[in-house]
């Protein structure tokens, strides 16, 4: 492939990735924020706590100084402590914090782009569909039930991982399996669901190579330089997981794990991969299959579209027929293994009925913290793209010459597949953001900096969900320096959801009998 044509497919599924991405969660000219104004503005608030900490204007990370004054607060939700470098360079360069979260997701999808395309473009050796992979991974419409989740949207490492491990495989080098341990525990780092969700291919992809490689690693780690390369690998990722999980073990002395009873509701079925997000062009027919009926039936819309289903089943079909496999660039023992692991995690994270493999997974350490499993289809999307690659692979097999015209001819299919109208996304206004923002801030700026506020405002005038309340009280308070007893978070620390539900002077006195050290301490309060 020449490298014209290496731009055109890395270039045009990524244009028309991005452009898709940007007219209907931007709006187009940067104007909307994808996400309501809860989730969305905690994960801003957390990502610029993060900027406010590299940056020094704070000198704790895990003290973020809301449901003041409860300790490690941070460790009640994710951290996102692996992609704020890149939402505090748009901070350094002076955008304003709703703008720079803008940058920040769109650089992610950019990276999740690129991550996945070099993934592909190692399995397959120069296919014209690379890009067509990439773009199911960065782009599918399976991820418009996840905007509301911002958390996730940092899946640059994922392919990265398997890309190393892969890479490990084939070669047995110590610095290549170094890289794959470093990029999981930096997935952990961006998400502790993505971490956990990715944790699973990586463990099969692991121990399969060490079962067939044993006599060949173990004469390898014979070697005191290899040795010590293997050991350095298991040092530094559990050094740096230990960094990241203590507070949140600390945290589960005094909470409760989610028991599979509760989250099994949030594990897909198979209905799940059918349901579409409403606002499609051309899948009205099975837009919310699942129904209403499902528990949170709105995070089931995973359907990839019809690309990513045929190609995942085509792949499976010709899986075991070496003759058609050989057909395409992806006849490798690599691409074998990843796509086992895919069928093994695809499996362990479905429901039939009330049943589902899950169960015994969450016995591990950590899986009984997560509650919404349907967010795997952050990892699933990788192995839909690898399908969807390999199909066209398959397909146009015997025209190797004409394959960029199989490729201009899929790309406007593929933005019909994928499409979803701006009306019918999760979306916010900026402008309402900023105006809500300004408005509390004009509120506070007055009270010295350092100083705990509470906002308490009428109850009975409220014409949003009291969550936006309180993220407009965090939010304020974040910028001009304040600690908030205002909260918001994936659950509630001990004794502050009277609070939440309703902030005034009775259940904000109810939270702060269990502070001790904290009984006269000065309290504004607004309304």
């Amino acid at each position: 492939m020449t490298k014209l044509r290496f731009l055109i497919a890395f270039i045009a599924p990524l244009t028309l990735g991005l452009s898709m991405t940007i007219v209907a969660y931007y709006g187009g000219n940067f104007s909307n924020l994808p996400g309501d104004l809860g989730d969305t503005r905690f994960n801003l608030f957390i990502l610029e706590h993060c900027f406010q900490y590299f940056t020094g204007s704070v000198d704790e990370f895990w003290n973020a100084g809301f449901m003041y004054p409860e300790a490690e607060v941070i460790s009640l939700s994710d951290n996102l402590l692996g992609s704020a470098p890149i939402y505090a360079l748009f901070r350094l360069l002076g955008y304003d914090i709703f703008t720079a979260f803008q940058g920040w997701a769109i650089t992610l999808a950019l990276l999740n782009y690129i991550a996945a395309f070099l993934l592909i473009q190692y399995l397959s050796k120069k296919t014209w569909f690379a890009g067509i992979a990439a773009f199911i991974f960065a782009f599918s419409i399976g991820l418009a039930a996840q905007m509301n989740h911002a958390q996730t949207f940092p899946r640059f490492a994922i392919p990265l991982v398997f890309l190393f491990l892969l890479l490990w495989k084939d070669r047995l080098n110590w610095k290549w399996f170094f890289l794959a341990a470093l990029s999981l525990t930096y997935t952990f780092y961006c998400g502790i669901y993505l971490g956990f969700t990715a944790f699973v291919p990586f463990a099969i992809i692991f121990i399969f190579t060490v079962i067939k490689n044993r006599k060949k690693l173990y004469l390898s780690i014979l070697k005191w330089r290899t040795a010590v390369g293997y050991g350095l690998s298991v040092v530094l990722s559990s050094v740096f997981l230990f960094k990241l999980f203590a507070p949140y073990m600390r945290r589960a002395q005094s909470t409760t794990l989610h028991s599979y009873s509760q989250i099994k509701e949030s594990i897909p079925t198979p209905l799940s991969y059918i349901s579409a997000h409403p606002g499609t062009l051309v899948h009205d027919s099975i837009e919310n299959l699942i129904g209403e009926s499902q528990t949170g039936y709105w995070d089931h819309w995973l359907f990839p579209g019809w690309f990513g289903i045929i190609g995942i089943l085509m792949m499976f079909t010709v899986f075991f027929w070496r003759k058609k496999m050989k057909l395409t660039p992806f006849f490798k023992p690599q691409t074998t293994l990843l796509l086992i692991a895919g069928a093994i995690t695809f499996l362990v994270f479905l429901r039939i009925g009330d049943y589902s493999l899950y169960y015994f997974l969450q016995l591990l350490p950590g899986y009984g913290a997560m509650r919404s499993m349907t967010r795997i289809i952050n990892i699933e999307l990788l192995f839909f793209g690898i399908g969807t690659a390999m199909a066209l692979s398959l397909a146009t097999s015997r025209i190797k010459r004409q394959r960029y015209l199989v490729f201009l001819i899929v790309l406007p299919l593929l933005y019909l597949d994928n499409y979803i109208a701006p009306t019918h996304t999760n979306t916010t206004p900026k402008k309402i953001m900023q105006e809500r923002h300004k408005q509390l801030i004009e509120k506070m700026d007055h009270i010295p900096k350092g100083s705990v506020v509470a906002y308490e405002p009428d109850l009975e005038k409220l014409n949003h969900p009291i969550d936006h309340y309180q993220l407009d009280a965090m939010l304020a308070a974040q910028a001009v320096g304040l600690k908030s007893i205002n909260g918001y978070s994936a659950r509630a620390a001990y004794r502050f959801g009277r609070y939440w539900a309703k902030p005034n002077p009775e259940n904000r006195q109810y939270w702060l009998e269990r502070f001790e050290a904290h009984p006269n301490e000065k309290i504004y309060v607004i309304h």
